[in-house]
């Protein structure tokens, strides 16, 4: 069999990619924007726990855990108070791995970028 035909029979047997969306309310974070006072921001830390804990809500599959940042980029500052809206795609990465693909955006558009990547039991 030849290389392009296995590869197109994998392709046919991958599991499509899941996509999701959560929105939070970025309200308890005004006295972590203390250090701006004239300029509050919600630090980057915290933005990137927002897309972990909503990819942690949305796991594809049961007994995952966190394992890595694979990436993160910083796109746009987001404000105390405003509406972060972060979507999902889930991607089988591995034998037992998954990888998320999460964006954070605001009314102004996106705010950052992420790659999570989780695994099961057999790769703890």
């Amino acid at each position: 069999m030849n290389a392009r035909r296995q590869d197109a029979e994998r392709r046919e047997r991958a599991p499509a990619p899941m996509t999701t969306e959560v929105t939070h309310t970025t309200s308890l974070e005004t006295l972590l924007a203390a250090p701006c006072p004239d300029f509050p921001v919600l630090p980057g830390v915290c933005v990137l726990e927002y897309l972990r804990a909503s990819a942690e809500a949305t796991l594809p599959a049961p007994g995952l855990r966190w394992r890595a940042v694979d990436r993160v980029r910083f796109l746009g500052p987001v404000f105390p108070g405003e509406e972060l809206t972060v979507g999902l795609t889930w991607q089988r990465s591995g034998e037992d791995e998954w990888t998320s693909l999460a964006t954070a955006s605001t009314v102004r558009g996106t705010a950052a970028t992420a790659r999570l990547r989780y695994v099961g039991e057999a790769d703890r």
